[in-house]
């Protein structure tokens, strides 16, 4: 697991929001003229994905597990005071292995799904070692080619 940086609480507390216009209008992929007649609020960032400051942090996906919908070097947002909730995508310590996968409540018990068909579950067993590293509430994605 990479660590993208550190910071002790004195300076998380110093972290300044920065806010980004939101535009009304809807996009249909192509530009229409966007000027500052049509924004319709500022919206930050940080209010949109980090609900809890102290509890949020990114860490880098690797691998194509859990593609489409999280793919090679997607930057994850993962806030570790929320709980498990069947069909979360949570990031897990399985068998002293960092890895994120969807949890998923069987009548049987529970396994750690990838959203790519081609890998098969992981049925957690009594003697699997899994521990909650967080759940994942958003990505960000480069989107340069």
């Amino acid at each position: 697991m990479e660590i993208l940086g550190t910071l002790n609480t004195n300076e998380s507390r110093e972290i300044k929001k920065h806010w980004i216009p939101m535009y009304s209008a809807t996009v249909a992929c192509g530009l229409f003229g966007i000027s500052d007649d049509f924004v319709e609020s500022y919206l930050s960032l940080d209010e949109k994905f980090v609900k809890n400051q102290n509890a949020t942090f990114f860490v880098r996906a690797s691998g194509d597990s859990m593609w489409p919908k999280i793919e090679n070097d997607d930057i994850l947002i993962v806030d570790t005071s929320l709980s498990l909730t069947n069909g979360c995508i949570g990031t897990f310590f399985y068998n002293g292995s960092p890895i994120c996968k969807q949890w998923i409540k069987k009548t049987d018990g529970f396994v750690l799904r990838s959203i790519n068909s081609k890998y098969p579950d992981l049925i957690i067993s009594d003697s699997d070692q899994i521990e909650l590293f967080g759940i994942v509430i958003g990505l960000a994605r480069d989107l340069f080619i």
